[in-house]
């Protein structure tokens, strides 16, 4: 099995060369092959919706030339899911969102849920000092169960790698949306299911003039 997982910011420092597996760990199985690729266009980080719109056209892109490649599932790693709901109208196969998948999950783990995130830091300041990152992380995660809430989901994926380790420190499930992701697309290419195309109509053919759209 081959899963594409789409990184859709141009910012090749956020996932190092050589330590993808660091990122999903036992979520996926060892004969299972991950790839991560990146958009050849779109903004340097995603924070706003400015962001995800910028880099969804070039998500879906990157997609269909997945699936032409031979990959047997898409994971698009961004917590806002940018350009998943238009690739899963445009691929057969399964394309998984870690939002989505976060939010699928959580209620079987919890009733009361939270997203979390270290105030202060942007997202391309996440991998600059991982302990004041996870310093960060932990004060936001401890004010979240003081309030009661039963259940953390990390709501950037410049964050995966870190839920284990608050997790083990907090005794509450902490949930990473990559990971997920993956584990769900490995799940669904080994049922046999992707997306309905009576909920996800494939698009019109058309010209579309965005860069990399013109064939």
């Amino acid at each position: 099995m081959k899963i594409c997982v789409i990184v859709p910011v141009i910012s090749r420092e956020l996932i190092k060369k050589g330590e993808e597996k660091k990122r999903y760990g036992n979520y996926v199985r060892p004969d299972t092959q991950v790839d991560y690729v990146f958009v050849d266009y779109g903004p340097a980080s995603i924070e706003s919706m400015y962001d995800h719109d910028l880099a969804s056209p070039f998500v879906v892109k990157k997609a269909e030339w997945a699936e032409l490649n031979g990959y047997d599932a898409v994971v698009v790693t961004c917590m806002m899911d940018p350009g998943v709901e238009a690739a899963k109208e445009a691929l057969d196969i399964p394309v998984v969102g870690p939002g989505e998948a976060a939010r699928q999950i959580a209620p079987l783990l919890g009733k009361k849920i939270t997203k979390i995130y270290p105030r202060g830091l942007t997202v391309l300041e996440l991998v600059e000092d991982a302990d004041k990152t996870y310093s960060v992380l932990l004060k936001d995660a401890k004010k979240a169960l003081e309030q009661g809430f039963e259940v953390l989901i990390l709501s950037c994926t410049g964050l995966t790698g870190i839920g284990k380790r608050l997790q083990e420190a907090l005794k509450v499930p902490v949930l990473e949306g990559e990971a997920l992701a993956l584990a769900l697309a490995q799940l669904f290419v080994d049922a046999g299911l992707s997306q309905s195309k009576l909920a996800f109509k494939k698009p019109p053919k058309k010209k579309r003039t965005l860069p990399g759209y013109e064939a």
